[in-house]
């Protein structure tokens, strides 16, 4: 019977190391991700904005003279023709002074005819040497005051007719009425606004924008204005004036646009809309997927050209769109920028790049 010896425990303790000790470590394998390239381009700021329809010129309308009102024949939206009533204050008292004032011309007419029979028979007399010449000269004087107080008298009828016809507002133009202030029984005062009257012709859109810095570049601009009212209909429009100042309650600037053409223009007071873009700002534009976090700041992940070792770099973001982010001009141009696999990485890691282009 033969007898088996045991190993030695320094034989046991060798085997049990080299079976825990790989003979050879695989590799790191190298993470493939999609990268985009940092180019500079134009930002378009785009927004879309509803405004209304107003008349280009809007007209005033007052009495030259007050008093207290004794009609008033059109209504806000009317429209009406030049030279047609819109209202009338009492006429009695123009109408007493412009008697009197016809009364005083009669009788200066009377005296002038008076005069002017005194002035004759005295040339008259003096041709045949039988008045003196201090007479002609004393009637022609009658007669030159009296021609004088005949023009003043005229004078003053002309302008006590014209207050009897001051106290009729005409139509200046013809346009349809946007707003009534006054009624009937109402006392107003000279120039005091009692109609407004939106003169016919071209209309203009009126919109209110973020006040952009940039906003000043509209002007001159040619806008597509659509109808929102109805079946939509589109209009060629030219920005044609911008308010200096920001209203201090909206934050917004009043912008107007001129339509073209006079033919089948939306209404006064339509509801209409634009779409306006601004070009100013340069930005870079990467996809959605780029974005990182640097700490509780925006990042992206920069992949190095010649090592192809990543580094996370903080971002400023201009705006979102639905599938992109616009940073500010922070990454050199060319940048090779990580756009997936971002949860995957961590400074200093070695990727494979690969770019949109190769991945489709």
């Amino acid at each position: 019977m033969t007898r088996r010896t045991a190993p030695p425990l320094a034989l046991w303790l060798g085997a049990g190391l080299t079976a825990l000790i790989p003979l050879s470590a695989p590799a790191e394998q190298l993470l493939t991700i999609e990268t985009a390239i940092a180019r500079s381009a134009p930002l378009a700021f785009e927004f879309e904005i509803s405004g209304t329809i107003e008349a280009t010129e809007n007209v005033p309308v007052s009495f030259r003279s007050g008093g207290r009102v004794v009609a008033v024949n059109v209504q806000v939206g009317d429209h009406v023709a030049e030279g047609e009533i819109l209202a009338t204050v009492d006429p009695t008292q123009a109408q007493a002074a412009a008697r009197a004032a016809e009364a005083q011309l009669a009788a200066a007419e009377a005296s002038l005819n008076q005069a002017q029979l005194a002035h004759d028979r005295a040339k008259e007399l003096a041709d045949r040497g039988a008045g003196t010449r201090a007479g002609l000269d004393a009637a022609t004087q009658t007669l030159l005051a009296a021609l004088s107080s005949r023009d003043q008298a005229e004078a003053v009828v002309s302008k006590a007719r014209q207050a009897v016809s001051d106290t009729v507002i005409y139509a200046p133009a013809s346009g349809i009425v946007t707003e009534r202030s006054v009624e009937p029984g109402q006392v107003v005062s000279a120039a005091q606004a009692v109609l407004t009257l939106a003169r016919d012709g071209l209309r203009e859109a009126v919109f209110h924008i973020p006040d952009l810095p940039e906003a000043n570049a509209f002007l001159g601009q040619r806008l597509l204005v659509r109808t929102l009212d109805g079946p939509e209909r589109l209009f060629d429009a030219t920005v044609s004036e911008l308010s200096p100042l920001a209203d201090e309650n909206s934050g917004t600037v009043e912008l107007k646009a001129k339509l073209d053409g006079e033919a089948e223009q939306p209404g006064l007071g339509a509801a209409v809309s634009s779409t306006f873009q601004t070009f100013d700002t340069m930005s870079i534009s990467l996809p959605w997927s780029a974005l990182a976090v640097q700490g509780t700041e925006p990042a992206v992940w920069v992949v190095d050209p010649d090592s192809h070792a990543v580094s996370l770099t903080p971002v400023t973001i201009l705006s979102y769109t639905s599938s992109t982010i616009e940073l500010e001009q922070e990454l050199p141009e060319g940048t090779i920028v990580a756009t997936t696999g971002s949860n995957l990485l961590f400074p200093g890691r070695i990727v494979r790049p690969l770019s949109q282009g190769d991945a489709e």
